[in-house]
């Protein structure tokens, strides 16, 4: 039973040392798979570049270090003539700790580099006029990303954000703006 009070406890005491914050970021993705669906000798793969949107949030330990825990929500879609159409729901979370680096003395543009894990959901769903098919798939993985930060004021940064992730059913390349609120 004490160990179950551990883990909010550590919860409540790490603002005590770090600096909690939150963000939001919009962006473009790019995917990598190999998911297609094969009807009447076509082949539609849900290869579109669409816009995402994600949520994080994280604790600043010092000027350097930070640790982030983030959700991606991505959805690919294609489609041809004859009215099939294909489908990729992904639903991402990642857990990195972050590195900044100051480019000027008052701290006002930072570099960051962040490389953690990832665990994705995916749900892949191809459909036409007489059949359909659909395959779903979790998997861990992992997230590196580099981005540049410009804080407008001490509590709000705003940036451009270039991320990678990679697991065994798919990877992404995206490019996303984003603004951060410290507390």
């Amino acid at each position: 039973m004490y160990k179950n009070c551990l883990i909010p406890l550590l919860a409540c005491s790490l603002p005590v040392v770090a600096t909690p914050y939150v963000g939001i970021e919009m962006g473009y993705a790019i995917p990598h798979h190999d998911m297609k669906m094969v009807s009447d000798g076509s082949v539609i793969s849900p290869d579109s570049n669409d816009l995402f949107l994600g949520f994080y949030s994280g604790y600043q330990f010092d000027k350097t270090w930070a640790l982030e825990l983030g959700y991606q929500q991505n959805q690919y879609t294609g489609t041809d003539k004859t009215q099939t159409h294909a489908t990729l729901d992904s639903d991402r979370f990642y857990l990195a700790p972050v590195y900044s680096i100051s480019l000027t003395n008052d701290r006002d543009w930072n570099i960051k580099f962040k490389a953690g894990v990832s665990y994705a959901q995916y749900e892949f769903t191809g459909q036409n006029a007489r059949f359909s098919q659909s395959r779903t798939s979790s998997d861990l993985g992992v997230i590196t990303a580099a981005s540049i930060e410009y804080r407008l004021m001490p509590e709000l940064g705003m940036g451009l954000n270039y991320s990678y992730q990679s697991d065994s059913f798919a990877s992404a390349s995206a490019l996303s703006l984003f603004t951060q609120y410290y507390f």
